[in-house]
């Protein structure tokens, strides 16, 4: 047998796979810890975030005591004064940083932040304390479904944060910050107390 008779030979027996899309992806059912909150709560702590459950009429009076030198970036004002143009020294003066989360993931704690909430993408990244708060009821259980949430064309910058940034490439050391925020605050925010579970 010649080596163009094997090339063909080989030819004729590949496999089709099929195309591999957020489009056209079939969520496999999953088995539920508990309800979402429990579940994407304790994502977040491994992770190493804290988690902060507040009601809608708590959230500004919580945030202003809590960080009162906070720049809001869901607030118009705070977006226009730090645009894609912003020189490095003044962004590396931030030190809290608040953005609204689109969704969660309760299977790893990751929520996702896309570009029209980020005036500069560095921003969520270059801050030391990072906050987010996120509507309670938008939790999905896997990242599976996450990405049936956005298509991809639609956005020019997206990104999943869970926990604050850390390594343990430096001498086996684990090191919070070495490429991110120092710590990562999650605000979930309920209209009511009761749990969101997940719906099959």
């Amino acid at each position: 047998m010649t080596k163009v008779d094997i090339l063909q030979s080989i030819r004729k027996r590949r496999p089709v796979f099929p195309i591999l899309s957020p489009d056209n992806f079939e969520p496999l059912p999953v088995a539920l810890p508990g309800s979402l909150i429990e579940w994407f709560k304790k994502s977040l702590k491994t992770a190493g975030a804290e988690i902060i459950e507040l009601k809608n009429t708590e959230l500004d009076s919580h945030i202003a005591a809590a960080w009162p030198t906070i720049l809001d970036f869901t607030q118009p004002k705070i977006r226009a004064e730090y645009p894609a143009s912003a020189p490095l020294d003044k962004l590396n003066k931030i030190e809290h940083a608040l953005f609204a989360g689109n969704f969660g993931v309760a299977e790893n704690g990751a929520i996702w932040i896309e570009d029209k909430d980020l005036p500069h993408r560095i921003l969520p990244f270059i801050t030391q304390h990072l906050i987010l708060k996120l509507d309670a009821g938008k939790i999905v259980a896997t990242m599976q479904e996450a990405y049936q949430q956005f298509k991809l064309n639609d956005i020019e910058f997206g990104v999943f944060i869970s926990g604050p940034s850390k390594t343990a490439d430096i001498e086996q050391s684990l090191v919070y910050g070495a490429h991110g925020a120092k710590e990562l605050t999650v605000i979930l925010v309920t209209l009511n107390q009761k749990n969101i579970t997940h719906n099959d």
